[in-house]
């Protein structure tokens, strides 16, 4: 009995081995276009080939830190209260230059009261002088002088003189300027000199070397001539000057 039971264990290891060898052609395993008279020694040898020299520095690497992850920072940032970055916010930039010697010449007309009457007189006169710019700001001293016509009317001739000093205020677009000045006329026909304080007010615009004012003028002084009062009461000026 067991040597019938040894006969179907050697039939189905029989069996199971066929089959193998059957299936072979689907095997995982199995590696194709295999040459078993392949001899890897009898292969030709491989040329040397010769390694790129590499300068003895180039196997040093530097360590480079690590990495920080910065979170981003997305308050407002102020800006910095000096007057350098002011003047950028405002469109001004500080020229290289401060100082310069001023030339110009301005006209205008003046309003007089003279012998009960309020007459007229066309102004026109040179300038000479100083300017210097405080940042944006500036200052300037000079001198004018020139003389007053009368404009169809009985008022006299006159030459004018006057030293003045005036501050510019930087408005962004155009400087406001105020001043003060000492100044006289000189009356040609009445042999007479009148002189006194004078303020200057007005606007004056930058292009560059060049400026165009206009403003007024007010003299605080009267003549008393021939029990004839003359008075110069306000001059209205347009005016143009050039940096040197």
């Amino acid at each position: 009995m067991q040597h019938k039971q040894y006969k179907y264990i050697l039939v189905v290891v029989a069996i199971i081995v066929t089959s193998s060898h059957l299936n072979a052609k689907n095997n995982y395993y199995r590696l194709d276009n295999f040459d078993t008279k392949y001899n890897k020694l009898q292969d030709p040898p491989i040329k040397d080939t010769q390694n790129k020299k590499l300068h003895p520095s180039s196997i040093y690497k530097p360590k480079k830190p690590p990495r920080v992850e910065k979170e981003p920072d997305y308050d407002r940032q102020e800006i910095v209260n000096n007057q350098q970055a002011l003047n950028r916010l405002n469109g001004y930039s500080k020229p290289n230059r401060v100082d310069y010697f001023l030339l110009g010449i301005d006209g205008g007309i003046g309003l007089y009261a003279y012998d009960g009457k309020r007459q007229i007189s066309g102004d026109m006169h040179g300038k000479i002088g100083y300017f210097r710019y405080l940042n944006i700001n500036a200052i300037r001293a000079y001198i004018n002088l020139g003389a007053r016509i009368p404009i169809n009317n009985s008022n006299p001739n006159t030459l004018a003189f006057s030293g003045n000093i005036d501050f510019l205020l930087s408005l962004r677009v155009f400087h406001a300027y105020i001043g003060i000045g000492y100044g006289g006329e000189y009356y040609i026909k009445q042999k007479f000199l009148s002189q006194g304080i004078n303020t200057n007010l007005g606007v004056s615009k930058q292009l560059g070397y060049s400026a165009i004012d206009f403003g007024v003028t007010i003299p605080f002084y009267t003549i008393y001539k021939d029990n004839i009062i003359i008075k110069n009461n306000i001059i209205f000026t347009i005016g143009y000057s050039y940096k040197i």
